[in-house]
């Protein structure tokens, strides 16, 4: 198979809910890209790699394949790739319970990311990081990045327009909003 049927097979078994066999697929084509000489896309498969031991809540294959991919993206300067690898790097540290680095790791991927041209992702990490400070005791802060993530939400589902509400009011008394 070649690097892209690889990667086609590896996204099709994630869809799935396959999540070892995505990871063996995943693995295959980063090492397939890497013989044809594609770094960026070899990060690429290694992040998803990632991903998909962390959805498979394997987070000791998790951590190491996205730390490999977040330090390609870096060698690359691959920004937008740099701060993707950060948030899910971030994400699964918090599912870790390693709420420092996990704190570090989406900071420094909302550092990366454009606000207005990054909204959704940026959208996205900030849930994760409120979530994180609500776990470290930072409830204020928790509350405040979690509600600003959910502000740039597209399409907020019912529960998220609930707890966007819920947390106005609190942060607007508190002088944080």
């Amino acid at each position: 198979m070649s690097a892209s049927d690889l990667q086609a097979a590896a996204l099709t078994a994630y869809q799935k809910g396959d999540f070892a066999t995505a990871a063996a697929r995943f693995e295959e084509a980063a090492s397939a890209f890497r013989a044809e000489g594609d770094r960026a896309l070899a990060a690429e498969m290694m992040n998803n790699l990632g991903v998909a031991h962390r959805a498979a809540k394997n987070y000791s294959a998790a951590l190491p394949a996205l730390e490999t991919a977040l330090a390609e993206f870096r060698a690359l300067d691959d920004k937008p790739r740099t701060a993707q690898a950060l948030g899910n790097l971030g994400s699964a540290l918090l599912e870790t319970g390693d709420l420092k680095r996990a704190a570090d790791a989406l900071n420094d991927s909302l550092s990366l990311l454009d606000p207005q041209k990054d909204k959704v992702a940026r959208s996205e990490v900030l849930r994760v990081l409120g979530e994180v400070r609500l776990k470290q005791g930072k409830f204020l802060d928790g509350m405040a990045d979690y509600e600003a993530g959910l502000r740039d939400v597209e399409k907020p589902s019912a529960q998220q327009r609930w707890l966007k509400k819920l947390l106005e009011k609190p942060l607007k008394m508190l002088g944080r909003k």
